[in-house]
């Protein structure tokens, strides 16, 4: 019998899976696709600066830079003019048909992980305590599955089968904007082939983040009451939506190698990270607005975090609930201020007094530009990095310039 056995074999579901695996903890992982490649399509791409301490503790960072992966720096334009924002660190950009494959390939190579693909979850299983203690479920040719462990975490995104079968619904957030993108070969950008540009032009956003082989995603997020025309016309529209901006993108001396790709249904969704037998990692945790790209950061972070709290007491044969207990409040602490505030402005507003300020003041002061960059990064709590002493900085540097 297993340690652990998770539902989801994608980004946060693997990554947990191997961390697991190299103390010694034996781990099952339930995929439901069939195919070894199987990647998510629609995605930014963009992961975190916060989060590349953990691509290196994975071992996979060379890897990722041997595949074409890109280091993230970001220019930001909103009505104060172009922001850099600067740090030591740094992310990375690397497709998720490269990514997906590499990090299931890295948990099925990992010593005390088995990774079963084409079993789709039916049912999360209890003991006579009612505790969740596994997971039910079926194969692809119809032979029923039942994989007993003290820990089930659900690793299956922001409509968690695991969740739902367990009754730990989310608070889901309604979206007041839509989002399309497209891939792009060779795309020009003056801020050049390795640095992203973001566009945060009234209430839309628009973005062009380079990619591996050559690779641009351009993407426009555009608030609701625009989706019938948009619907009439996407092919123009989506075009027409990069008119006039500072810096534009020039679309039209590239090849467009990929379909217009939408969302119209964009929620935010928070859960529990944990209850007694059972943890949520990735967007099955925490699914915030995709507009800033941080999905695949926030599901490599969460699985790291739970992989530090439970190993000790499953290694120990000790009870596990507390250390889920701990896991559930450092994800919190970690990133519920964050989700806070991008939801907020996922409603479809534009910036407000405090975003103006900071946009004005990064564009004037470098120690502002920091600010932002440990914004981005999101590697700490939203309160420290909104420290009060930064912000006053940032109010004097907006109001009387440098």
């Amino acid at each position: 019998m297993p340690d652990v056995v998770i539902a989801g074999g994608s980004v946060a579901g693997c990554a947990l899976a191997a961390l697991l695996g190299r103390q010694g903890i034996r781990t099952t992982v339930l995929e439901r696709s069939t195919k070894p490649d199987h990647y998510k399509v629609v995605c930014t791409h963009f992961i975190q600066a916060g989060a590349t301490p953990v691509l290196e503790r994975l071992g996979l960072a060379a890897a990722m830079e041997e595949a074409g992966a890109v280091r993230n720096g970001l220019e930001v334009w909103t009505d104060a003019g172009w922001a850099t924002p600067r740090g030591d660190t740094f992310g990375y950009s690397l497709r998720r048909e490269k990514l997906d494959p590499m990090l299931r390939e890295l948990a099925a190579e990992t010593p005390n992980v088995d990774v079963r693909q084409g079993v789709t979850v039916t049912e999360v299983l209890r003991d006579h305590t009612g505790r969740p203690s596994g997971l039910g479920g079926r194969t692809a040719a119809g032979e029923d599955v039942e994989v007993r462990a003290p820990v089930v975490v659900g690793a299956d995104g922001r409509g968690s089968d695991v969740a739902r079968l367990a009754g730990i619904p989310g608070r889901v957030q309604p979206h007041g904007r839509f989002g399309y993108m497209a891939y792009y070969e060779d795309l020009p950008l003056e801020a050049g082939e390795r640095r992203s540009q973001m566009w945060l032009r009234g209430r839309d956003v628009l973005y062009a983040f380079p990619n591996d082989d050559g690779l641009t995603i351009a993407a426009v997020f555009l608030t609701k009451d625009r989706l019938p025309a948009f619907k009439a016309d996407k092919e123009g529209e989506f075009v027409r939506a990069f008119d006039g901006l500072s810096r534009r993108p020039k679309l039209e001396q590239a090849t467009r190698v990929s379909p217009l790709i939408g969302k119209i249904e964009l929620p935010n969704v928070r859960r529990p990270a944990a209850r007694a037998g059972i943890a949520f990692v990735g967007d099955a945790a925490q699914a915030s607005d995709p507009v800033w790209g941080v999905g695949v950061g926030f599901g490599l972070l969460s699985a790291s975090w739970l992989a530090d709290e439970i190993a000790g007491p499953l290694q120990a044969g000790t009870d596990v609930d507390p250390a889920l207990e701990r896991y559930r409040r450092r994800h919190r602490r970690q990133l519920a201020l964050h989700h806070l505030q991008m939801s907020d402005y996922a409603r479809g507003r534009g910036p407000n007094a405090l975003e103006r300020t900071l946009y004005r003041a990064a564009t004037r002061d470098e120690r502002t530009a920091e600010l932002m960059h440990d914004l981005a990064a999101r590697a700490e709590p939203l309160d420290r990095i909104m420290r009060p002493r930064r912000i006053a900085r940032a109010a004097v540097v907006a109001a009387v310039g440098r």
